[in-house]
C-alpha cells in the first residue's frame, strides 16, 4: 500500500462534484454521515453548470414523472422554487406511435390534444409532423449554475467537505475501508461513490474495477438572436427532437445520437451534419428564417449504468456507481440518488 500522507477519514467519500455528485453528498448528509466530495476539475466546469436544466414533468415511463415531481419538490426545499421559470411542454407524437402513451398520459389527468388543437392553441407554430401531443403545463427551466451554487452551499451547511482539483490515481482497500489516492494525498473512508458522469468508463477502467458504465455523447445547440419567445418546450417522441428557451434567453435543440462509449478525450466533432438535421427539425416549430451565425454547439455527455445498483456485485464492497442519462440531472437526480441510497443503507 503507498505510503501517501493520509487527508483525512470519512464514512463516505463522493467522487464527481457534478448534480449528481452533490445530491448524492447531500443526502448521505442528512444521515448525519461525515462526507467529502472530490472533484478532479479545479473550477466548476461540469457538464451539470451548463445544461439546459430543463424539467418536464410528464414521460412515458410513470415512474420516472413521479421521480421528476419527487425532485422539483427538493429544489424548493433548497429555495429554488422561485427560481424555477414555466415554460408548457409539448410532448408530440405520430399516429402510430401515439397509441398507447397517450391512454396513459389520459390516465394520469393530462391533456391529449389533437393537431387541430394544438394549432388552436399555439397557432405561431406549424404542427403539420404531429399528430397527438401531451401537453405538461407545469414543465419548465432553471438556471443550472444557480442550481449547482445552492446544492453545494446545502451541503456545506451539513459540513460536507469539497476537495477540487484532486484527481483519482487509485483505489486500494485494507481492514474493511476503502483508501482513495489522489494527487493531493490518500482519503480513507467506509465506502465510495463513483457519480462522475461519462468520466465514469474511463476512470473504473484506469483504477482497474469493473467497467459498470456506458456512456454516449450528446451535442446540443444554441440559437440566438431570434425572436422565438412564443416557442414551448417541444419534444419529439419518435425522434428525441427537443428545442425549449433556456435561463439566458437562448433557444437549446437538438437531436440525440447514437454515439456509445466514446473516450472522453475523443469527443466527435459532428460539424454541419447533426447542425442541419436538428435545424430542419427546429424550423417545423419555428416558422422564421433561422440562421448558422447565431448557433452555438457543445458537445456534452451521458453516463448510464449498465447494472442496476442493487446487481453491481462486481464492483469492490462499499464501492458504487450512480450514473444514469437523458437529462437526469436536472429531470430526476434528486430522487433516482436518494433512491440509490436507500437500496445501499436501507430507507
Amino acid at each position: 500500500m503507498s505510503s501517501r500522507q493520509v487527508l483525512s477519514h470519512y464514512d463516505w467519500l463522493v467522487v464527481g462534484a457534478g448534480l449528481v455528485g452533490l445530491c448524492t453528498a447531500l443526502h448521505l448528509a442528512r444521515r448525519k454521515l461525515r462526507v467529502c466530495v472530490i472533484e478532479q476539475m479545479s473550477q466548476v466546469t461540469n457538464a451539470s453548470t451548463v445544461s439546459g436544466a430543463g424539467i418536464r414533468f410528464f414521460d412515458p415511463d410513470p415512474v420516472v414523472s413521479a421521480q421528476v415531481a419527487e425532485s422539483h419538490g427538493f429544489y424548493s426545499e433548497l429555495g429554488l422554487a422561485g427560481d424555477f421559470r414555466p415554460c408548457p411542454s409539448y410532448y408530440c407524437f405520430g399516429a402510430a406511435a401515439a397509441e398507447g402513451v397517450l391512454d396513459g398520459a389520459g390516465a394520469r389527468g393530462l391533456q391529449v390534444l389533437s393537431r387541430a388543437q394544438l394549432q388552436a392553441r399555439r397557432p405561431h407554430i406549424e404542427w403539420k409532423a404531429v399528430d397527438y401531443a401531451v401537453e405538461d403545463e407545469h414543465a419548465g427551466f432553471r438556471d443550472p449554475l444557480l442550481t449547482w451554487h445552492a446544492l453545494r452551499s446545502a451541503c456545506e451547511r451539513l459540513g460536507v467537505t469539497f476537495r477540487f482539483g484532486h484527481p483519482v490515481l487509485a483505489l486500494e482497500q485494507s481492514a474493511g475501508a476503502r483508501h482513495l489516492l489522489t494527487q493531493a494525498g490518500r482519503y480513507v473512508a467506509h465506502g465510495v461513490i463513483f457519480a462522475t458522469g461519462y468520466w465514469t468508463p474511463s476512470l473504473l477502467e484506469r483504477l482497474g474495477l469493473p467497467v459498470a458504465v456506458r456512456n454516449r455523447t450528446i451535442t446540443v445547440h444554441r440559437l440566438a438572436g431570434h425572436n422565438l419567445s412564443h416557442l414551448p418546450f417541444v419534444v419529439e417522441h419518435d425522434s428525441g427532437f427537443h428545442a425549449r428557451p433556456t435561463a439566458c434567453g437562448e433557444i437549446l435543440f437538438g437531436i440525440p445520437q447514437p454515439d456509445w462509449d466514446v473516450a472522453p478525450n475523443h469527443l466527435p466533432d459532428r460539424a454541419d451534419a447533426h447542425l442541419n438535421k436538428a435545424l430542419a427539425h427546429l424550423q417545423r416549430f419555428a416558422p422564421l428564417p433561422l440562421s448558422f451565425s447565431e448557433v452555438r454547439t457543445t458537445r456534452s455527455a451521458d453516463a448510464f449504468a449498465s447494472l442496476a445498483p442493487e446487481a453491481q456485485t462486481a464492483l469492490p464492497a462499499h464501492t458504487h456507481v450512480f450514473a444514469f442519462g437523458e437529462g437526469a440531472a436536472f429531470k430526476y437526480a434528486p430522487a433516482r440518488t436518494l433512491a440509490y441510497i436507500n437500496s445501499i443503507l436501507g430507507s
